[in-house]
C-alpha cells in the first residue's frame, strides 16, 4: 500500500479560531497528510518560511506586525518570485485586497466566511497551487536545459570547417540560419538570411539549373538532398561545394525545415582535374612511343592503371563516406573526417562515428578521457608527442587553429598517420575547449 504524500503547510494567521477552522478543513482531505506550521505574526511566519522546508503558505492579510502585501515583499527572492506558492485567506469584504495580493505573486485566495463553508475548498485550492508551482518549475527547468543544449551544440557546430544551414520549406531557398563560416565567401550571414533566394542567388550560372532541379525534388518529395555546385565569392571567384541536407520532421507538425551542410570541395575538384590531365598526357605519350619503347610503354601503362585505381578507390571512399552520413541529428555526424570535442582540460566531450571507426574505440571508451594521452602517438617524423608540442594544447594556449601531420594510436596500439587540425572553441571571448578534426592519411599513401 502506497503511503500518502506529505505536504508541509505554513499557516500564518493571528486568529486562533480561524487557524483551527483551516486545520479542520485540511484534515477532511484524506488523500494527503498536511503537516502544519502555525505562526501568529508575519515575522514569525517569515522565520518558518526561511528555516523549514515549506511547500505552501496560507496567509491572512491582516497580521499584528505586517500586512499581507508586506509579507509577500519580504518573502520574495531577488528575482521578485516567491520561493513557494502562497494562498491568501481573506474576509468576504476583502476581494480587492486579494486581487492586489495576486498581482504581487500570491497564487490564489480563499474567503473566510462567517459560516466557514468556503474553507471546505481549501484543500483543493492548496493542491491546485502546488500543481501550478510544479508546472512552472518544470517549464523553467526544461527551458534552461534546452538553452544549455542549444549553446553547447551551436558552439561546437560553429567551430567546424563546414558551413551549416537551416532553410525554409515554405519559401524555397530562403535561409533561416547559417553558421558564421559562410563569411569565407565574403558576405556576412545577415546578407544571406535577408535575401529570399538565399544560397541560390550566388550559384554559378552554369550550375544553377541543376541545383534548382535537385532542390525541387527534395522540396516536393522530402528526399535527402545531395549535389555539387559552385558558389561565387564576393570577388567573383567560384568555389566548389558539396551540399547535403535532410528534411526535419516532427511527429505532430510534420515536415519543419531543411537542415544541411556545405563542404568546400574545391581542392578535391582541382586534384581530380589534375589527375585527368596527367592521365590524358600519359595516354598520348604511350600512343606515340608504343612501337619504339615497348617496355617503357608497358611501365607507363601500369602507372596509368595505378592512377586509375587510386582515382576509383578515392571515389569509392568518398561515396562510402557520403552514404554513411546520417540525418541532421547533429550536423557533426555528416562530416567524413574524425571530429573530437575536447574541454579545456584535454578530456574528450564528443566524438563522431568517423573518429570512432578510425580509432577502433566505442564512444563510451573515449568520453571523459585525456585525448592526447589516449590517441596521440607522436609526430609524423617519428618524434614523441609532448604537451608543449601537441597541436591540441597549442589551440588552447594560442587561441588560434593549429594544423599538423601526426601519428594517432588506435585501441589495438597500431598507429596511423593523420592530417589534423585543432580549432579552439571560444565562449564569450574565452577558450573553453577545442575541436580536433583529423583525416587518416594511410589510404592516400597506398
Amino acid at each position: 500500500m502506497n503511503a500518502k504524500p506529505s505536504i508541509r503547510l505554513l499557516l500564518v494567521d493571528d486568529d486562533q479560531i480561524d487557524r483551527l477552522a483551516c486545520k479542520r478543513a485540511l484534515a477532511q482531505h484524506t488523500d494527503c497528510d498536511f503537516v502544519i506550521f502555525e505562526a501568529e505574526t508575519g515575522n514569525q511566519g517569515l522565520k518558518f518560511a526561511r528555516t523549514e522546508q515549506i511547500d505552501c503558505v496560507l496567509l491572512d492579510f491582516h497580521l499584528p506586525d505586517l500586512s499581507g502585501v508586506e509579507f509577500l515583499s519580504e518573502l520574495a527572492e531577488e528575482t521578485g518570485d516567491l520561493p513557494m506558492p502562497v494562498v491568501m485567506l481573506t474576509g468576504s469584504d476583502n476581494a480587492m485586497i486579494a486581487v492586489d495580493a495576486l498581482k504581487r505573486g500570491a497564487r490564489d485566495y480563499v474567503v473566510k466566511g462567517s459560516d466557514r463553508e468556503s474553507l471546505l475548498w481549501l484543500p483543493a485550492v492548496v493542491l491546485r497551487a502546488l500543481r501550478e508551482q510544479q508546472t512552472i518549475q518544470d517549464r523553467a527547468e526544461a527551458v534552461e536545459q534546452l538553452r544549455e543544449a542549444e549553446a553547447k551544440y551551436r558552439t561546437l557546430v560553429e567551430q567546424i570547417p563546414a558551413i551549416t544551414y537551416i532553410a525554409s520549406l515554405h519559401n524555397p531557398g530562403q535561409l533561416l540560419y547559417v553558421s558564421p563560416q559562410i563569411q569565407q565567401l565574403g558576405f556576412p550571414p545577415e546578407e544571406w538570411l535577408n535575401d529570399p533566394e538565399g544560397l541560390l542567388k550566388r550559384v554559378y550560372e552554369e550550375d544553377r539549373q541543376c541545383v534548382i532541379e535537385a532542390y525541387s525534388l527534395t522540396y516536393e518529395h522530402h528526399t535527402p538532398l545531395r549535389c555539387e555546385y559552385r558558389l561565387l565569392k564576393h570577388d567573383g571567384q567560384a568555389r566548389w561545394f558539396l551540399d547535403e541536407a535532410n528534411v526535419v520532421h516532427d511527429e505532430t507538425r510534420g515536415a519543419l525545415c531543411l537542415q544541411g551542410v556545405l563542404i568546400d570541395i574545391t581542392a578535391d575538384k582541382e586534384t581530380a582535374q589534375e589527375l585527368f590531365y596527367y592521365r590524358r598526357r600519359l595516354e598520348e605519350m604511350v600512343a606515340q612511343r608504343t612501337d619504339q619503347l615497348e617496355k617503357q610503354s608497358a611501365i607507363l601503362e601500369a602507372a596509368n592503371a595505378r592512377m586509375d585505381e587510386e582515382l576509383c578507390e578515392r571515389k569509392r571512399a568518398e561515396a562510402a563516406l557520403r552514404n554513411s552520413e546520417t540525418r541532421f541529428r547533429l550536423l557533426l555526424e555528416s562530416a567524413g573526417e574524425g571530429i573530437i570535442g575536447i574541454d579545456i582540460d584535454g578530456r574528450c566531450t564528443f566524438v563522431n562515428q568517423a573518429a570512432l571507426a578510425m580509432l577502433g574505440y566505442a564512444q563510451e571508451e573515449l568520453l571523459g578521457r585525456d585525448t592526447c594521452a589516449t590517441i596521440h602517438s607522436g609526430h609524423a617524423d617519428g618524434s614523441p608527442a609532448t604537451a608543449e608540442q601537441c597541436s591540441i594544447y597549442g589551440a588552447f594556449r594560442e587561441g588560434v587553429p593549429q594544423r599538423s601531420s601526426e601519428l594517432f594510436r588506435r585501441k589495438d596500439d597500431t598507429s596511423f598517420p593523420v592530417d589534423c587540425s585543432a580549432h579552439p572553441m571560444q565562449l564569450d571571448g574565452k577558450v573553453v575547449g577545442a575541436v580536433l578534426v583529423f583525416r587518416d592519411m594511410s589510404e592516400s599513401n597506398l
